[in-house]
């Protein structure tokens, strides 16, 4: 609901309503002190003219946004579009109109300024260049209409406004030269990829933009086109990411907790793309005092979810340590995925790699 605040000079203040409506029915009887009773009432005229002026403002102004998504990635810029109305009206009235916006944490305008002021004319729509720079949830957090009233009547402040709002992802991209490859296997014996196994190969197909290393040369060579190797569906597909976010000593948040939420969205986001089945445990407890954990599945809207998950973690949320952590994964994992760790010493090994 809009919320209506005046700025007034003291001497228009509306508590001083009762006192000059007093001036103004007594002293206009008695000589010499009359004036002071013309005096009361041109401010009580002053003091309806704003009443007026503020129901006029209010009954035509009209603020809303409009935002195409509300699921961002980490330095993604995004145009959003905004709607007044009534300030037509407002320049024929002689009132001079403005709009400040506050952003939340994660998320700047043009030259990452948190507070944006705009001077509004003629002009119906604007476009507002949005930053996001943090990962999280955020939102437009402040808006307010200012409108600046003639003849030193005060300024208008209209809040209220339904505010838009994000969710900021994480990145899904690689940030470091670290060959993952032994990673993406997870705990595994085995020195061979499960994603494309080579034991497994089924077939071959005409070839159709894979990966270079899927191009079969042999059959290739047989049939004169290029071939692609049609590999056979197995339970090693699968795959358990536990995100461990303890420090190196199995406790308390990591220092670098960023770091290891990255990693993790970056290797779902692999895992799905080659059409792995995953499921993702977070040291976190929920709403409901169990551990964060996005059950298995795969596809975009798997993808979708668990970074999703990822952008909700916060430093003030509850943390299980990693020993407890990883006694309830063996006992919750689904019981063919290959355990995947993200924790401490994986940023080790990036450190070495």
């Amino acid at each position: 609901m809009r919320q209506v605040e005046v700025s007034t000079p003291s001497l228009l203040d509306e508590k001083l309503w009762p006192a000059y409506t007093g001036i103004l029915v007594f002293f206009v009887w008695f000589p010499y002190v009359w004036p002071f009773a013309y005096l009361a009432g041109v401010i009580l005229g002053l003091m309806l003219v704003r009443k007026w002026l503020t129901k006029q403002i209010v009954g035509v102004t009209g603020l809303s946004f409009h935002q195409k998504e509300q699921l961002l990635f980490v330095n993604d810029r995004v145009s959003l579009k905004m709607d007044v109305t009534g300030i037509e009206q407002l320049e024929t009235l002689g009132i001079p109109t403005s709009i400040r916006l506050v952003t939340g944490h994660g998320l700047t305008f043009d030259e990452d300024q948190s507070v944006h002021t705009l001077q509004l004319r003629h002009e119906s729509s604007y476009l507002l260049s949005i930053h996001a720079k943090r990962r999280g949830p955020v939102q437009i957090e402040e808006c307010t209409l200012q409108f600046k009233l003639p003849f030193w009547l005060g300024t208008i402040f209209l809040t209220g406004f339904t505010l838009p709002s994000w969710i900021i992802l994480p990145s899904i991209t690689r940030q470091n030269r670290f060959d993952s490859r032994l990673v993406r296997m997870g705990d595994r014996l085995v020195k061979h990829s499960p994603l494309n196994d080579p034991l497994m190969i089924q077939s071959t197909k005409r070839y159709e933009q894979e990966p270079v290393k899927q191009i079969d040369w042999v059959a290739t060579a047989k049939t004169g086109k290029l071939q692609a190797k049609v590999f056979q569906r197995q339970n090693l597909d699968t795959f358990t990411l536990a995100l461990d976010l303890s420090g190196p000593l199995g406790n308390g948040l990591h220092g670098r907790y960023e770091e290891l939420i990255q990693q993790a969205a970056y290797l779902v986001s692999y895992l799905v793309k080659e059409d792995c089945k995953v499921e993702l445990f977070i040291n976190r407890l929920d709403a409901d005092n169990q551990i964060d954990h996005l059950r298995m599945s795969d596809g975009r809207k798997q993808l979708r979810l668990a970074l999703v998950r990822l952008a909700w973690v916060h430093e003030s949320d509850r943390f299980v340590a990693s020993k407890r952590f990883n006694q309830i994964i063996e006992r919750q994992k689904h019981p063919h995925a290959e355990v995947i760790r993200i924790d401490a010493l994986l940023l080790n090994r990036i450190a070495v790699g």
